[in-house]
């Protein structure tokens, strides 16, 4: 190409010198007509391109002779040349481009060792519908174009996958699929690879590019030989608390698997089944029972998601019990966030439940779990089913209310729900006055539930219905309600516990 271009910039320079000088055996024959040099140039390239527009000649003898050697020459070189012009045009891949990232999608970065086979299965995991979440997007970024086979695969799941052609090591590339905003980045090895030793290296000098570039990026590994963890610490960065980075041994899981199903048989089986996504189709295999009990399990799979603020106090069998009973969920551990650590089935004196509490469910689908977030001890004792999404109640505690409730509103979330017979009264028999709001976790008592229909129907009333507000006085259809000045206790009158006892 460099040739190319010195031959065709020489003849334009030469054609140019000669046609403003003229001929030396011919007096007065330069050019008067303002012939540039760029004209030359373009007289150059339309006579080595076989157009010859004509509109610009050369004049000269000298330049008319030249140009009769330049056809023949510069035709063969334009000739040779042109294949190369047109892969210098193809040399741009279509996954070349920058990722524009859009603020309300989520997205992660898979790089590593991507084949048909590793994305066919990353993808049917990670965007199955049993995930709940489909805003999320998957960039592959590799140092290779993909095979045909895994374009076609990447086309069936267009809306979610984009590939980008680039390396991990260059932070160019990672800039193009910014890399910075990214949820996690994934990194993934070559399984079937026969020196462990140097698919774990290239891996690890992955994760140092990565986190070279964005110290604060999650990332998630794979290795294979366990002997390579030790090589964790050289990583910049890495730290598994505050940034969550997260390594997983293959051989180190496999290993352990069969020791534990050496121990308690089948146990291999379960967590296999746990960890990976399927689907269940009913009806099928209906003349095998234990085939249809056996795909039934496998439909299940291990959820988190962070529990209602009803379960605020309990412990964790009685919120257990409720999941189970009521919420057809199985919960099997949970996690404050007060570096208690997690805790797989704990005792009822090891944990108790408090704000922001992360559990861990076995169902079929992530929408199912949903329903231990949007859970309502109020809404379920009034016999209203437990769905996927906020309930009245808690709509209504998220619209401003009155002046004179607002810490009744804000104490609502918190509410406990345990056995009325563990219910102590106030001291305060003869007024009536009542506490509503949230117990201390130490004294296992809870919320009288009627107490909390009759604020839930005050809420209620003022929302649907004219309510007048006269100093402290709440007056609904047919009902009022006295709150003293902090919106902490309001005056109901007596009933007997035979009345309200459910």
């Amino acid at each position: 190409m460099l040739d190319f271009v010195s031959v065709w910039l020489f003849a334009a320079g030469f054609v140019h010198l000669v046609e403003n000088s003229g001929d030396p055996w011919k007096p007065n024959s330069a050019r008067t007509d303002n012939f540039t040099y760029f004209d030359s140039v373009w007289l150059t390239m339309v006579t080595m391109s076989t157009v010859g527009y004509g509109d610009v000649y050369p004049t000269t003898g000298i330049g008319r002779s030249f140009m009769m050697v330049f056809i023949v020459c510069g035709l063969a070189m334009f000739a040779t040349y042109t294949p190369y012009l047109y892969e210098f045009y193809r040399s741009r891949s279509p996954y070349a481009g920058r990722y524009e990232r859009a603020d309300s999608k989520k997205y992660v970065v898979v790089c590593g060792h991507i084949t048909y086979n590793n994305v066919k299965s990353f993808l049917a995991d990670f965007l199955h519908p049993d995930r709940g979440d489909r805003t999320s997007r998957v960039l592959f970024l590799d140092n290779k174009r993909p095979e045909p086979e895994l374009t076609g695969l990447i086309k069936r799941y267009f809306l979610s996958v984009q590939y980008f052609e680039g390396s991990a090591l260059n932070h160019n590339d990672l800039r193009r699929v910014q890399l910075e905003h990214s949820d996690a980045v994934i990194l993934l090895c070559n399984k079937d690879s026969d020196d462990t030793k140097s698919e774990d290296a290239a891996t690890i000098l992955r994760a140092i590019s990565v986190k070279n570039y964005c110290s604060k990026a999650r990332l998630i590994m794979q290795l294979l030989n366990y002997k390579s963890k030790s090589f964790l610490q050289t990583i910049p960065n890495w730290d598994p608390i505050n940034y969550r980075d997260e390594n997983i041994c293959i051989s180190e899981f496999m290993y352990g698997l069969v020791a534990q199903s050496c121990l308690c048989p089948g146990f291999s089986t379960l967590m296999i089944n746990l960890i990976s996504t399927r689907s269940y189709i009913p009806g099928t295999n209906e003349n095998l029972d234990w085939k249809s009990d056996y795909a039934y399990g496998c439909d299940h799979e291990i959820y988190t998601v962070m529990i209602s603020s009803d379960f605020n106090g309990m412990t964790f069998p009685e919120a257990a019990e409720i999941c189970y009973k009521q919420l057809n969920l199985l919960m099997i551990a949970v996690e404050n966030f007060d570096n208690s650590g997690l805790a797989i089935n704990p005792l009822p004196d090891q944990f108790t439940i408090r704000k922001e509490c992360l559990g861990y469910f076995i169902a079929s689908s992530y929408k199912d779990v949903c329903r231990a977030r949007f859970y309502c001890a109020l809404c379920l004792n009034e016999g209203i089913e437990i769905g996927f999404k906020p309930c009245k109640c808690r709509l209504e505690a998220a619209v401003p209310q009155l002046s004179t409730v607002p810490a009744a509103k804000k104490k609502r979330s918190n509410v406990q729900l345990i056995p009325l017979s563990e219910h102590k009264s106030p001291n305060n028999n003869e007024t009536g006055l009542t506490r509503v709001g949230s117990v201390d976790s130490k004294s296992s008592t809870a919320t009288d539930i009627n107490q909390l229909r009759t604020v839930r129907h005050l809420f209620s009333q003022h929302s649907t219905k004219s309510t007048s507000v006269d100093r402290g006085t709440l007056t609904g259809a047919g009902m009022s309600s006295t709150f003293d000045p902090t919106g902490n206790y309001h005056w109901s009158p007596e009933k007997k516990f035979e009345d309200v006892d459910l």
